[in-house]
């Protein structure tokens, strides 16, 4: 039965390669005999070509098998990639293509601009955000899918490409000349204390590069400590997991990577001398893969201190086989465990210090239908009182009454923004308490936590050091 099943396997790749030179039925009455598996296949394929109520062609029936047999394997991770799918995923991992250096977004029916990248052809030309693209080299584009519309801009570089865009009520004609465009990963913000901020938005060829132009930086401008944000990315390229632990994990073990016909774990090792600065990263649900990698080295190799929620648990390694054809195909080929021998797959890796994902909006703003005014109740005022408090103001109950505590705390909030401190909720009043309320929702709590314990660390070397 084994001879029998490598026999088949080995028909179907001639058979892939040139099924189109012959005739399916003599195909089935050829192999029948040594290949039960393949005559079967052919059977089912002759039949849908000769009995479907359309026709289809056999190339597309093909690339349907391809992809069920990969899909088949029920890994989420291996996949056969069409030739338009293999190029989007080499421009994913690359970093690097022939384009005009915009971001792109499905939006009300509408290929809409996220916005312009700095520096590229695409800002250069004055494209804005909002802008809906309508039409690319003359092709209508309303309604077809962000891949496709991708595909469509994307090109060879130094070749144009037309963009009819609509702005408010105005269409706009752009003819583009694509470059060069290269997706810097790397996010850099020096907060107050002199810490300094790195997010990595993914592991494309460039991270480890652009990081170590972030580091050198800082170095410069001398940053007393590291959050290194990998909140939200995917992962990528497992070579620049490794240059991205290797700036901050010590010299010995990063990764260990189990192999299907390999009895030993291959291990992935940093050779940095020196830890050279205070360490936080900060993780949640999105960050996975290569981010997990780096985040399980930090944590197993005590390089840093892990913040935020529990990261999405992925721990395979895939390799892409490029096809004829065009095609590729991105398989499973190992699994990877942290220094420590876990395997966090589906697991995932719980940080040092939780801090939960909150949910936005925490905080829904303040509707009135009346203005408020003192020595008045009901349940709008019991709102308000409720939006007061999480404004840190003092409020002792909610209770519906506006007096006391209530009438202070809206007299302070006004002098505070420069208004007539009346205790009057007038229309002005209402929207500066809005207006806080949304700051309010914008706060990174997760972010605000890892710069306290970044700042506890560096108070602690100091005393140390003292």
């Amino acid at each position: 039965m084994r001879n029998k099943r490598l026999w088949a396997l080995l028909l179907v790749a001639v058979i892939l390669c040139g099924a189109l030179a012959f005739k399916v039925p003599t195909l089935v009455r050829a192999f029948a005999g040594p290949g039960e598996d393949l005559a079967l296949f052919l059977d089912v394929l002759n039949k849908v070509q000769q009995s479907y109520v359309e026709e289809i062609l056999t190339e597309q029936l093909i690339e349907g098998a391809l992809k069920g047999l990969v899909e088949s394997l029920d890994d989420p991770y291996s996949s056969y990639l069409t030739p338009d799918e293999y190029q989007d995923f080499k421009a994913s991992t690359s970093g690097t293509f022939g384009g005009v250096g915009i971001v792109i977004t499905a939006k009300e029916g509408y290929v809409t601009v996220v916005a312009p990248i700095k520096g590229t052809p695409g800002e250069q030309a004055g494209l804005q955000p909002e802008d809906r693209i309508i039409k690319v080299n003359g092709r209508d584009v309303r309604g077809l899918d962000i891949d496709a519309a991708s595909r469509l801009i994307l090109g060879e570089p130094g070749t144009t490409v037309e963009l009819e865009v609509e702005r408010d009520d105005e269409k706009l004609l752009f003819t583009v000349t694509r470059e060069i465009i290269e997706v810097n990963p790397v996010e850099t913000q020096i907060l107050a204390d002199n810490l300094g901020y790195i997010r990595l938005t993914s592991f494309n060829e460039h991270a480890g590069a652009r990081l170590r132009e972030a580091l050198a930086t800082f170095s410069d401008q001398d940053v007393r400590g590291i959050i290194l944000d990998l909140r939200a990315n995917p992962g990528g390229l497992l070579s620049q997991a490794l240059e991205v632990a290797g700036e901050f994990v010590p010299a010995g073990p990063v990764v260990y990577v189990k192999e299907r016909g390999r009895d030993q774990k291959r291990v992935l090792n940093s050779n940095l001398k020196a830890v050279r600065w205070p360490l936080v990263v900060l993780v949640d649900g999105g960050s996975a893969s290569a981010s997990e990698i780096v985040a399980g080295a930090v944590q197993d190799r005590e390089a840093g201190i892990v913040v935020g929620d529990k990261t999405f648990g992925k721990a395979t390694v895939q390799d892409v086989i490029t096809l004829k054809g065009g095609g590729a195909l991105k398989i499973t080929i190992g699994r990877y465990l942290t220094p420590n021998g876990r395997s966090i797959d589906q697991a995932g890796i719980m940080p040092d210090v939780v801090v939960p994902t909150p949910k936005q909006p925490v905080y829904p703003p303040l509707q009135l239908d009346r203005t408020l005014i003192p020595e008045t109740g009901g349940i709008d005022v019991a709102e308000l009182q409720q939006r007061l408090r999480l404004l840190e103001y003092n409020i002792p109950e909610i209770d519906g009454i506006f007096t006391g505590e209530t009438v202070a705390a809206v007299k302070e909030l006004q002098a505070q923004l420069g208004l007539d401190s009346t205790g009057v909720v007038d229309e002005h009043t209402l929207k500066a308490i809005n207006e806080r309320l949304e700051l309010l929702n914008e706060r990174d709590i997760q972010l605000e936590k890892a710069i306290e314990i970044l700042k506890q660390e560096l108070a602690g070397a100091s005393r140390k050091a003292a």
